[in-house]
């Protein structure tokens, strides 16, 4: 940022570098100059639309307070809703994720189920058959960095058919390891143009706004080289 100080009785334009250091102006090359200039518009913008969005956010908020409240009942208590404009060709959606985890027990169930998969393969000869069960099972136990597993093949690995006593066991005991958390919650609005139409979800993110057919090398790329030359 520019800014005016005095230098040996001198009024002189200065600039911070990159050390905190003030630089005057005249020293600066002007590229450097523009760069910094520009930069800083961009931010300001970007800030600028951030707040709008927070405030956004808030009235949505608002307004999903105001219809939860008017609506009383059929509310889902796990933090997912839906509210539409009377035609239904708009509508907002409240969806909330969970992530779960699961404790000790958890590495029982998965040595019974490891167990009752391979004595029921042994009859199997096809062994791609057997290695993709037995993966399968092993991958539902994976957790990523923060220690939780992947809630969808959870439940897909407790839906499989298995009649198997020992089998049913495991999943007993599986359903018991199991912990969610609410971890996050999001907004989403969507728009149709009539009943016969898909659902178009209005993006508030930044890649949305790139223009359609815009190649950044065709317009950036100061190395490629220009007919002619």
């Amino acid at each position: 940022m520019v800014m005016v100080k005095e230098v040996g009785g001198k009024k002189v334009r200065m600039i911070t570098d990159s050390t905190g250091y003030p630089v005057p102006v005249a020293n600066v090359d002007k590229y450097d100059l523009l760069a910094d200039r520009e930069v800083r518009r961009v931010v300001k913008a970007f800030n600028a639309e951030r707040c709008r969005l927070d405030q956004l956010m808030l009235k949505v908020i608002d307004v999903v307070k105001k219809l939860v409240k008017a609506r009383g009942t059929g509310v889902a208590d796990r933090g997912n809703m839906q509210f539409s404009t009377y035609d239904r060709l708009m509508r907002i959606n409240v969806v909330t994720d969970y992530s779960m985890e699961l404790d000790d027990r958890a590495k029982d169930a998965r040595e019974m189920m490891m167990a009752v998969a391979t004595k029921g393969l042994e009859d199997v000869k096809q062994f791609s058959s057997k290695q993709t069960l037995l993966a399968f099972i092993g991958e539902v136990f994976e957790t990523n960095k923060k220690g939780f597993v992947r809630s969808g093949m959870v439940w897909r690995l407790l839906k499989l058919k298995v009649i198997d006593p020992d089998w049913q066991k495991a999943c007993a005991v599986l359903r018991s390891a199991m912990n969610t958390h609410r971890s996050k919650s999001y907004v989403t609005v969507a728009v149709r143009k009539s009943y016969q139409c898909d659902w178009i979800t209005l993006r508030l993110e930044w890649s949305d706004c790139w223009p359609e057919g815009f190649d950044f090398n065709e317009h950036f790329d100061n190395n490629t080289k220009q007919k002619g030359e």
